[in-house]
């Protein structure tokens, strides 16, 4: 199986379920519903093939037929202006040249504030626009899935709206600190949705960056000195809040930025987690009371 077949979808999977997993604020989906069929079948949101959180995410419903791959990455062209040009027509499809226009729009957000891109995966019948009448042709969806890996905006010519889309964001021969942006706001702590909330303790922080005294609890590196006189670390759950690690002194670290960024990047980021992991460790241990506290029955 090539990597692309894994990524055709087996079931079809509620809109509203994956748009509120990737990352969508679905309140007003939610408040503004009257649907006698429930919140999840509300004709605002439900029918609409793009999904922009503004800071965070876009969300796109891309065909698995419309992907390729090409020397082991998968992508997607297109143009969607051009899509929306075409109902522009005499016999045109109306809701199809707005939904082309979002969906231009969204790329065009994407490019303005680095979001990274979420991608439902769909399979069925797709229209055919070499066949006679294609504007009057409905498409029908079979299947949909939420694609795990985050996508990004790999190429977009404003003034045309050919757009080139890849799956993934750090599986590109070079990156930099834009792509750690779109990595960072696509991570399951930067989403707030009705069945899960990652919250950071201030007074954990707080006492972690009191505990390393100003020096980098990995290398041991001072760091630097911000212009009103602080100085600045980082802060890094050793096992991630999303696989349920405890937001708990003894799993948060305070490192400088190169070592923050290697134990989330690096090649080594596993042997960096064990080495941090043994450094809690120890920490916990020689912070135990020796004896336990003595609890009166009654």
């Amino acid at each position: 199986m090539t990597q692309r077949e894994s990524l055709k979808p087996t079931k079809k999977d509620n809109v509203f379920d994956l748009a509120e997993q990737a990352g969508f604020d679905v309140s007003d989906w939610i408040d503004s519903s009257n649907d006698p069929r429930g919140h999840k079948a509300n004709p605002k949101y439900c029918y609409e093939w793009v999904f922009i959180e503004p800071g965070k995410v876009v969300i796109f419903n891309l065909w698995f037929s419309s992907m390729i791959e090409e020397a082991g990455q998968i992508k997607q062209r297109g143009n969607f202006r051009e899509d929306a040009a075409s109902h522009n027509v005499p016999g045109g499809n109306t809701l199809w040249r707005r939904r082309a226009t979002r969906l231009d729009d969204a790329l065009k957000a994407s490019v303005i504030d680095n979001l990274p891109i979420r991608v439902i995966i769909v399979d069925g019948k797709q229209r055919d626009k070499t066949e006679p009448g294609y504007a009057q042709n409905a498409s029908e969806v079979s299947k949909r899935e939420l694609d795990p890996e985050p996508w990004t905006l790999t190429q977009y010519d404003m003034a045309t709206g050919q757009f080139e889309l890849t799956r993934g964001i750090l599986d590109q021969e070079f990156v930099d600190q834009f792509d750690m942006d779109q990595l960072t706001k696509s991570g399951p702590e930067k989403f707030e949705t009705t069945s899960s909330v990652y919250y950071r303790d201030p007074k954990v922080r707080k006492a972690v960056l009191r505990r390393a005294n100003g020096k980098c609890e990995l290398c041991g590196v001072k760091g630097f000195e911000m212009a009103g006189g602080a100085i600045y670390l980082e802060t890094h759950h050793v096992i991630p809040l999303a696989d349920r690690g405890d937001d708990h002194v003894f799993n948060v670290a305070a490192l400088c930025p190169n070592d923050h960024r290697r134990a989330h990047y690096a090649q080594e980021r596993n042997e960096i987690q064990q080495q941090l992991l043994a450094f809690l460790g120890q920490l916990n241990i020689s912070q135990r009371p020796l004896h336990r506290p003595v609890v009166n029955s009654v």
